[in-house]
């Protein structure tokens, strides 16, 4: 298939090194000639780190015996399944981040087939409580930028919903400039996935650039969410403000808030996941390199100095003084990952062992159950509507509903 290579025109993006792949890459991945074609699917997948809220009582409020799986949906083989988050708009519809594994050539202008690799897509799960779902692929038209090598998702209340991606640029890596963060998009059909209009980049409706190796995030309000800075190991509060038009370039309005600088830790290819108990302010971390679970209080700390940015935005601080603190201290958790809040009640995942820990508020354990699934394979994990638990397995792409037994 033939591969377009294609430069921003001058302006804003441009003037911050933002220059993208259009349409690379269909081919190499083995999907249709279709820039935006969606792969349909059946439940199992056969063509080949959420989070949580704070709703009535779940049955949730202590570790079952035993769970039982249920595949919903599986990649190609070297896939991974990194994170999973449910449509509030649209009943039982659960969105999973896909990704390739990491390549070992830098993706270039001069090397652009390395590029393909790095492309994250959305296996979009309809009707995922039910006992036949229909599963589909979809990727956005310059998901080389926007949604390079996916860590996580996290839906808003009106249907918008926000991804980041473990990657120090968005560009190509041979340029200088730490140029990576997350992306707004809609999850409005007709919109995310479709296949740009002339002049679109993408269908993203709005992109912030200041957070490298970004490995998790969790929604806040309205267009604002939280993401774990993989670089600087902070929490990063962004406020996307209005949405600009779909694949637009005027991001001048967004808002950034630094919290806690150096104080968590990435680690390489497991997702950070968080989790928000908005009625209380604390947003909980999976601190995957500090082997904990955190607990910030987002409303602690005042605005500090001012961040150096790579492109026009209307707010960037740091906060001083945020209050973080240990809640699952080292020593009960090797890689924490996944991360929901349900009825007073942490349930997270570790990757090391793909063990599920029920803890209280105050990380009290509650006990833990065996996923069955080998060592290295949990990371997302989301409460559907049916009050029933959702994970995604990183070493072969699976997602799965959660059965007690």
């Amino acid at each position: 298939m033939r591969r377009a290579l294609y430069k921003a025109a001058a302006g804003s993006h441009a003037s911050f090194v933002h220059r993208f792949l259009s349409v690379l890459g269909c081919g190499l991945l083995g999907f249709a000639a279709s820039a935006c074609a969606s792969e349909s699917l059946d439940a199992a997948g056969s063509s080949s780190g959420g989070s949580g809220g704070t709703g009535g009582r779940s049955g949730l409020a202590k570790p079952p015996a035993a769970i039982e799986l249920t595949p919903l949906y599986e990649a190609r083989a070297g896939w991974s399944a990194t994170a999973l988050g449910f449509n509030p708009l649209q009943t039982g519809e659960l969105w999973v981040t896909i990704r390739q594994p990491p390549v070992q050539q830098l993706c270039t202008e001069a090397t652009p087939s390395s590029c393909s690799a790095l492309i994250g897509q959305i296996a979009l799960v309809q009707a995922a409580t039910s006992e036949s779902p229909q599963v589909k692929v979809e990727r956005d038209g310059n998901a080389w930028h926007f949604m390079r090598r996916p860590t996580s998702i996290a839906f808003g209340e009106n249907g918008n919903f926000a991804t980041c991606g473990e990657a120090r640029t968005d560009n190509f890596e041979d340029e200088a400039g730490d140029y990576s963060g997350p992306a707004l998009w809609s999850s409005d059909p007709a919109i995310f996935g479709v296949k740009p209009l002339p002049g679109q980049n993408g269908t993203h409706i709005d992109m912030l650039h200041e957070t490298p190796f970004c490995m998790g995030m969790a929604y806040e309000r309205e267009n604002a969410y939280f993401a774990f800075n993989g670089k600087l190991g902070s929490v990063d509060r962004y406020d996307f403000r209005a949405p600009h038009v779909v694949g637009g370039e005027d991001h001048s309005d967004g808002e950034l808030r630094r919290y806690v600088e150096g104080q968590l830790l990435r680690v390489p290819e497991v997702p950070s996941h968080m989790a928000l108990d908005r009625g209380r302010g604390e947003l909980y971390v999976a601190d995957t390199g500090h082997a904990r679970v955190a607990r910030l209080s987002v409303d602690s700390g005042v605005l500090g100095s001012e961040i150096d940015v790579l492109e026009p935005m209307a707010l960037h601080r740091n906060v001083d003084g945020a209050m973080l603190a240990d809640v699952v201290a080292p020593g009960v958790l090797t890689l924490p990952s996944g991360i929901v809040f349900v009825d007073d009640v942490l349930i997270v995942t570790d990757n090391a062992t793909s063990k599920l820990w029920w803890f209280k508020r105050d990380g009290t354990p509650l006990g833990s159950v065996d996923s069955g699934l080998p060592p290295g394979s949990l990371a997302g994990i989301a409460l559907g509507p049916d009050q029933r638990l959702y994970l995604s397995d990183l070493k072969t792409a699976r997602a799965f509903r959660a059965e007690p037994r």
